[in-house]
């Protein structure tokens, strides 16, 4: 089937944050996965109503163990099925590494071109935070998965398409060092206005009023 706009939009600007694909094919077929804490159910069943033609069973609920505090962590998920559609996605977002014999997710080179503010507002909403509720109005995009390069991408992208300036956040983690994108009190206004059109009622609380609170 062909996906619609929206639909795009939204599996493009998730596959940025928090969603991704699947295939049990080597990279010939794929569906869309999508999960959320439970405190976010009504954002995973706003994905879920987008994407339903293309499910063939509804969002589940389901525990996690989460290693670090020994604490189980309920979640709701859904797959799409498998389509020829979603391979198109696949194809950008995705790179076969035969040392780790797994596929990883990359920025894809042509993110300028579909990085609309409705897809950004995806994005957003899947990784974004307040920097300091109540005392600033800068953002943070968490990309700690994706290269530093991938993330420049990201962030050049912003600037051509939106003249919004970001920073670099260092993370350190053990041996491994990753980077966070930074919105800054003087971007913060523009990033607001460009994807509150488009923001779901729950995940609100993820963007500021201009007045150090939250919409």
């Amino acid at each position: 089937m062909k996906l619609t706009q929206l639909q795009k939009d939204l599996i493009f600007g998730s596959l940025l944050g928090d969603g991704n694909l699947q295939t049990g094919s080597k990279g010939k077929t794929w569906r869309y996965r999508a999960i959320q804490k439970s405190e976010h159910k009504e954002y995973l069943f706003h994905k879920y109503e987008i994407l339903k033609d293309l499910c063939g069973t509804t969002p589940k609920e389901n525990e996690l163990l989460d290693t670090r505090t020994g604490n189980l962590i309920q979640r709701w998920s859904f797959n799409t099925l498998t389509n020829p559609s979603l391979n198109f996605f696949g194809n950008m977002f995705y790179t076969y590494d035969s040392n780790k014999e797994k596929w990883i997710k990359k920025v894809p080179l042509k993110v300028e071109t579909f990085l609309n503010p409705r897809a950004l507002a995806y994005f957003y909403m899947d990784d974004g935070a307040l920097k300091w509720f109540g005392h600033s109005n800068a953002m943070r995009i968490c990309t700690e998965n994706f290269s530093k390069e991938d993330i420049n991408r990201i962030r050049k992208s912003l600037k051509n398409l939106y003249n919004i300036d970001t920073g670099l956040i260092k993370k350190q983690l053990k041996n491994k060092t990753s980077f966070r994108i930074s919105i800054p009190e003087k971007s913060s206004e523009s990033f607001c206005e460009l994807i509150k059109p488009y923001l779901v009622d729950c995940m609100k609380y993820k963007v500021s009023d201009g007045q150090y609170g939250h919409l």
